[in-house]
């Protein structure tokens, strides 16, 4: 569960409910990839993996889109408050960009460090937070280690030449990370939440098989942050659902403007480069994300 919502049940695998309904676009999504791979199509080529990176920022921009909303509802802020919320949220998206400015190799290490968090997040069925976060680091490790050329490539492009030891930091713990996430499908499994598992399964095995863009891209896009806005609208109980797109297409448009203004490799023909500067954004989106949430949950825990 991405935020604190009471549901007066035990959490399970990212939401309060039991049986945890797969997204309707995933199996399409990767059956439509599995048959695009099967006939021959180059899912490697430039315009597959530009693509795939446009989908990953395009699918991860609604993460912080309504963090400042969710937290003044959750804690019954007011506009004074809030404010203050904005200004905090502000500051740590920009000291993540002036990590990647100055120390690339920390801010790198910085942001996979909160992905594995961000991601274990969908595993709440291990009580454990450590657990969880290995449950998490599992979307890293697995294509580090099917794809070691490609991930280093991609991380030199992101940090520099010296960015390769965070690769083979995440080979070292993937048989743990691959241990720990086959204990919490198999404790999801017991709990009723089969197609969950069939679902987090098939995203494990697209990242070993497929160019690490696509799958990150089906499992990060097609299940990961549908069920991560299941959690904001349980949130926002009293937002309709106009009211809902409307202020995320707004907020994401103003992300994208700014982001197109300072991040010119977004455009370009590279998709190598596509894909850095958007994990690179993503990145000064997930800091602020996470710590506000985690803030809001202990806030709520301890009250």
């Amino acid at each position: 569960m991405i935020y604190p919502v009471d549901s007066g049940k035990k959490p399970g695998t990212g939401t309060p409910v039991v049986g945890v309904p797969v997204p309707r676009l995933f199996w399409p999504a990767a059956i439509g990839i599995a048959l695009a791979a099967s006939f021959g199509t180059k899912l490697d080529a430039n315009l597959m993996l530009a693509a795939a990176a446009a989908g990953m920022l395009l699918t991860g921009l609604p993460h912080g889109a309504y963090d400042i909303a969710v937290t003044s509802s959750l804690l019954r802020l007011r506009l004074s408050e809030g404010a203050i919320f904005l200004v905090a949220y502000l500051f740590v998206a920009a000291a993540m960009v002036m990590l990647w400015l100055g120390f690339p190799i920390t801010a790198l290490s910085i942001f996979l460090a909160f992905s594995a968090v961000h991601f274990g997040d969908d595993w709440r069925m291990l009580e454990s937070g450590l657990l969880r976060t290995l449950a998490g680091a599992a979307v890293l490790c697995v294509p580090a280690f099917a794809h070691p050329e490609a991930v280093t490539s991609l991380f030199v492009t992101m940090a520099g030449p010296e960015a390769d030891w965070v690769r083979r930091a995440f080979i070292t713990i993937t048989p743990v990370a691959i241990l720990v996430s086959a204990v919490g499908m198999w404790i999801a499994w017991e709990d009723g939440n089969g197609a969950w598992v069939r679902a987090q399964l098939a995203s494990l095995i697209g990242l070993a098989l497929l160019p690490p863009q696509i799958g990150f891209l089906l499992y990060f896009g097609f299940l990961h942050s549908p069920l991560h806005m299941r959690d904001v609208v349980a949130a926002l109980p009293s937002w309709s659902g106009t009211r809902l797109w409307l202020y995320g297409t707004l907020i994401c448009a103003g992300c994208l403007i700014v982001m197109a203004s300072f991040a010119p490799g977004l455009v370009s023909e590279q998709a190598e480069v596509m894909s850095a500067e958007a994990f690179r954004l993503l990145s000064v989106l997930a800091a602020p994300h996470l710590v506000l949430t985690l803030f809001t949950r202990r806030y709520i825990a301890h009250r």
